[in-house]
């Protein structure tokens, strides 16, 4: 994947332009991601920035649905 660079928010807009997949990035105060084109879904996805790299990302709402059932 690639670092497209920042939108308004400050986010990271990534892009992969094999399966055209776009999605944001936050990773301050809680690391959180927003796909905004699946692309291909069987797709393996990497990327790195700085001395971190991505490597195989799953994008799902699982963690927002555990996260909700903690809070009951």
């Amino acid at each position: 994947m690639i670092l497209m660079g920042d939108v308004d928010s400050g986010a990271e807009e990534w892009f992969c332009p094999t399966c055209n997949r776009r999605m944001l990035m936050r990773w301050e105060p809680e690391f959180d991601t927003l796909l905004l084109e699946h692309g291909d879904a069987t797709a393996i996805h990497f990327g790195g920035k700085g001395c971190m790299q991505l490597n195989d990302i799953v994008v799902s709402s699982e963690a927002a649905e555990t996260a909700e059932g903690q809070q009951s």
